[in-house]
């Protein structure tokens, strides 16, 4: 986005976005913008953890297939299908 990185993440409360820096193999997400949200309970809980998830420099590995986000004590795994 005008020659910007930008991360758009999609939850089941709804969308967060901002924009990343990426030096080697860590990624730090700026300022978090909400999209309108629509959750409680569990679900609104996950919310918040995947916001604070971002909200940490992540350290991004590369591993037989799987791409891993490790962000203070968590970790993501991505895997294609």
């Amino acid at each position: 986005m005008n020659g910007t990185r930008h991360l758009s993440v999609q939850d089941k409360c709804g969308p967060l976005s901002g924009p990343v820096t990426i030096t080697r193999s860590t990624m730090v997400v700026g300022e978090i913008a909400v999209g309108a949200v629509g959750c409680e309970g569990d679900i609104s809980t996950q919310h918040l953890w995947v916001m604070e998830f971002l909200k940490r420099p992540i350290e991004m590995t590369f591993s037989e297939g799987i791409l891993n986000w490790r962000s203070g004590p968590e970790t993501l795994n991505f895997k294609n299908e």
